[in-house]
């Protein structure tokens, strides 16, 4: 079988792998959201959520490297946007905000010049840690990008020069309309397909099916790696700035441990393999977990009122994320691109 055969619908570009996931996006967002004001702030979460995953899915699922850092880039963006758009009062009022850096407490932009700076600084905080982490491989490159979110975490949480500490910054400016985030999620869709599918994007999947043969063909595996963080980089640092945009606050952590098992769980269950299967995962496992989040707090679902313990959410996620690595590694997707019945593959 040839290389072309087993990487299905990456290599060139096909109308209906990216209008059929961004078709399906708009029709549930719409659907879900207009059902009720829970829901309509579930799917601006799961927005938010997805555009992390389809950061993960450039290198991640092109790299084949586990990357426990991410959420480092979330903190940073959603620092740099939450900062840019708090009212300067709160800033000079707040208690956790007495020792802000002064330039910071005047730091004010729009909330899209904001989106754009938190980008600007998470490929930049990702181009320059990669140009370390990527130098390793397997077992060490995930310790180190681990290592990237513990310190990126204790300094956001223990530092009130830079933001509120361990306290919630409040007043953060809020999207008003739900296609803010959508519109945001579909230009990240739009962005990871046309990587995926470029020279670099093919590349990259090259050194991970083969990291030995790679250079021998003249791939340089770092370089590649580096283009796929640094971007994956631009995009967590907007999915935490959107996520921010939709609490109305800044707390470091949002952004932690919790934040970086669920999205990587969404990226696995739904294959990390697709663009298709980041979506897919995304919104399943938000679905499941909104589903579980109704019945531990005893919310009747369809008029139906159904009691779990608290924490059974965390539980029936994680079982997922195990039997997907046990019986079904390529996810619910199969690493495929989405297709529409009937029409030929190319069309």
């Amino acid at each position: 079988m040839s290389s072309a055969n087993k990487v299905k619908g990456l290599t060139r570009f096909s109308w209906q792998q990216i209008l059929g996931p961004m078709l399906f996006l708009v029709g549930i967002s719409y659907y879900v959201g207009n059902t009720g004001p829970d829901l309509m702030l579930g799917v601006q979460v799961t927005l938010c959520y997805l555009v992390m995953v389809l950061a993960l899915q450039i290198f991640v699922g092109n790299s084949g490297v586990l990357s426990f850092g991410h959420g480092a880039f979330a903190m940073i963006g959603a620092f740099v946007s939450g900062l840019a758009t708090t009212p300067v009062r709160i800033k000079l009022n707040a208690l956790s905000m007495k020792g802000l850096w002064h330039p910071l407490v005047s730091y004010n932009l729009n909330l899209y010049v904001s989106l754009l700076v938190a980008a600007l600084v998470g490929a930049v905080m990702a181009g320059l840690s990669g140009i370390l982490i990527m130098r390793l491989n397997g077992l060490p490159a995930g310790i180190a990008t681990f290592a990237l979110l513990g310190i990126s975490y204790n300094f956001f949480f223990n530092n009130i020069s830079v933001g509120p500490g361990s306290q919630a910054l409040p007043l953060v400016t809020k999207f008003v309309r739900l296609e803010e985030p959508l519109g945001l999620a579909i230009l990240s869709m739009l962005l990871v397909y046309f990587f995926n599918i470029s020279s670099t994007g093919r590349t990259l999947r090259a050194s991970r099916e083969d990291i030995l043969a790679a250079p021998a063909l003249g791939i340089s595996i770092f370089r590649v790696r580096w283009i796929a963080f640094t971007l994956s980089g631009a995009l967590a640092a907007i999915a935490g700035a959107m996520y921010s945009h939709v609490a109305g606050t800044v707390q470091v952590q949002d952004y932690y441990l919790g934040f970086t098992f669920m999205t990587l769980a969404m990226l696995v269950i739904g294959g990390s393999g697709s663009l298709w299967g980041a979506l897919l995962g995304t919104i399943v496992l938000a679905a499941v977990g909104q589903i579980l989040l109704y019945m531990e707090q005893a919310k009747p679902i369809f008029g139906v009122t159904i009691h779990i313990p608290n924490g059974t959410r965390a539980i029936v996620i994680a079982l997922s994320l195990v039997l997907t690595l046990l019986w079904r590694t390529s996810g619910l997707s199969q690493g495929r691109e989405f297709r529409f019945p009937f029409v030929s593959r190319h069309g």
